[in-house]
């Protein structure tokens, strides 16, 4: 019998693309995003960023 997931509200399975993409950011931005520290600002700017290219999909702005 096919299994299927019905709690995607709490978790979902992950496509390998975003796992692999996931993984290199995590090796390299582990800085805390609100320490102000290089690593820490590193993690802010890439933070910010990424909010703003998921608001560009959503037609919303990055503070939503």
């Amino acid at each position: 019998m096919k299994k299927i997931y019905f709690d995607s509200a709490a978790t979902t399975k992950l496509r390998s693309e975003v796992i692999n993409c996931m993984a290199n950011v995590l090796k390299t931005e582990y800085g805390n995003a609100s320490s102000t520290h290089s690593y820490g600002r590193s993690s802010k700017s890439l933070l910010e960023t990424s909010r703003k290219e998921i608001a560009k999909h959503f037609n919303v702005s990055a503070a939503e």
